[in-house]
């Protein structure tokens, strides 16, 4: 999307911002467009840092600064142009700067100084936050000089989510050789802390803030995946800057884990800017979208079947219900990893086996069934419909409509249900039957669930991968 106009220094930090928040994980770059995302971020903050540049010296010429002001402002303008030459470097092999991790170190550096710079100057402080701005807002923050993964302290969330910041102030501009063993450190840190946090206080951690915290435990442990990727995988950099900036939003957008996350003067899991503009939703083809409009139908009609029968002492029926479940986690993973490319890294955090939101979901309405933990069911359920209704919100069907994220079948999902004789919907099926993955199903493959289909479908397998363009992200 286009830059806006920028006329005043609270419109330029709303740009850098903008920039502050794609460079989380480090910038990437593909040569082929996937489902409507762009050619990556590396486009869009070289967009960005172009932008400031023209408007702050427009800015500049106007008259707007004076004195040491105007020295300060003329000092960003310059380190907007050693930026961009660093932003560029960082995905084409490190250029000028002899590697991609001096580039990324460079890149880093500079736009952290330049908000250091109006941080420091009460008048620029004063124009970035004019008319409720918040430009060239401060990134979560590092560790103080000697504190280490190995030594920071971590008996609470705050002190957790402290550790959590260092690494995502390190991943800055991108993960290298100068960098990655300090946020392997910090990401293992962040996740063993939480994760024994919730054992020793489960009174802390029960419904769905400990579905959430789990989560994030799971996703920490992604976050180490995607870093292994770097310098492999092209679109590594677009996976752990959704990622990270997923785990943040799911601590900040539970009450309990946003209150615990802030505690004793610490504060952790810190919030990055805000983008000018929402990503794109993902434009999907006839397989992808038969495979959202089941995964939503299933994740509705499982979370509804797993309440009616918790509690109920049917063992057979619970027993028939956890197969489904984990084939359902299964096949949904399956077909997330054949997928690849930006698919497989926007989606990871909702889907990979084991270390999603889907999974947290899983395991917990898989143990409140176990259990009779009709509480725990319905916040299993509650949270399988808000992912659902997540990722169906962020895509649109091969046909260009809007998922509808409340249907219990396909066919209503993707609005395609027949009215019955009395005037209603087809009736949902209340299980879907677990389905063994099935054979790559082919690229454009009429979406499952026919008008005349009233069931759920299970998850199919299809194995197909598409071509994507590969940017020099290598270890520096």
């Amino acid at each position: 999307m286009a830059v806006p106009n920028i006329t005043t220094f609270a419109q330029a930090g709303a740009v850098f911002n903008d920039a502050t928040r794609q460079l989380e994980g480090g910038l990437w770059q593909n040569t082929v467009e996937e489902g409507g995302q762009g050619f990556g971020s590396a486009k869009a903050v070289a967009a960005d840092l172009q932008a400031l540049q023209t408007g702050l010296q427009a800015q500049i010429n106007a008259g707007q600064f004076t004195g040491d002001t105007l020295a300060k402002v003329q000092g960003i303008v310059a380190s907007l142009g050693e930026e961009a030459e660093a932003a560029a470097a960082s995905v084409s092999g490190g250029g000028a700067f002899g590697s991609v991790a001096a580039a990324e170190t460079a890149l880093r550096n500079i736009h952290l100084g330049i908000i250091d710079t109006v941080k420091g100057d009460a008048t620029l402080a004063a124009m970035a936050t004019a008319d409720g701005g918040n430009g060239f807002q401060s990134v979560p923050p590092a560790f103080a000089a000697g504190v280490t993964a190995a030594n920071a302290p971590h008996e609470n969330l705050a002190q957790i989510g402290a550790i959590f910041d260092d690494a995502a102030n390190l991943m800055l501009g991108g993960i290298n050789s100068s960098n990655v063993a300090a946020i392997k450190a910090d990401i293992a840190a962040a996740g063993s802390g939480l994760k024994h946090l919730m054992a020793a206080h489960p009174d802390e951690f029960g419904g769905l803030t400990g579905i959430h915290a789990d989560t994030v435990v799971r996703q920490l442990a992604l976050e180490a995946k995607f870093i292994d990727q770097v310098g492999t995988n092209p679109n590594a950099g677009r996976a752990s800057n959704d990622n990270m900036l997923d785990i943040i939003d799911i601590v900040q957008g539970d009450t309990n884990l946003a209150n615990m996350a802030n505690q004793g003067g610490v504060a952790g899991f810190t919030a990055f800017p805000d983008k000018l503009n929402p990503t794109p939703k993902y434009l999907d083809n006839d397989a992808q979208t038969a495979f959202w409009a089941s995964f939503i139908a299933q994740s509705n009609s499982l979370g509804s079947a797993a309440q009616a029968v918790v509690g109920s002492g049917d063992k057979a029926a619970i027993n028939t219900l956890i197969g489904q479940l984990r084939t359902f986690e299964k096949n949904s993973a399956n077909f997330d990893q054949s997928q690849g490319g930006i698919f497989e890294a926007r989606f990871d955090n909702e889907l990979a086996k084991g270390s999603s939101t889907l999974g947290a979901e899983v395991a917990a309405m898989i143990k409140g069934l176990k259990t009779g933990n009709a509480a725990l069911v319905a916040a299993a359920a509650d949270e399988m419909h808000a992912n659902a209704a997540d990722v169906g919100g962020n895509n649109i069907a091969a046909n260009g409509a809007t998922y509808k994220t409340d249907g219990m079948t396909v066919a209503e999902v993707l609005g395609t249900a027949v009215a019955q004789s009395g005037g209603g919907l087809a009736a949902a099926a209340p299980v879907p039957a677990p389905a063994a993955p099935e054979s790559a199903a082919p690229p454009h493959a009429a979406p499952a669930g026919s008008p005349d289909d009233g069931g759920t479908h299970a998850m199919a397998h299809v194995d197909m991968h598409h071509g994507h363009g590969h940017f020099a992200h290598l270890w520096g």
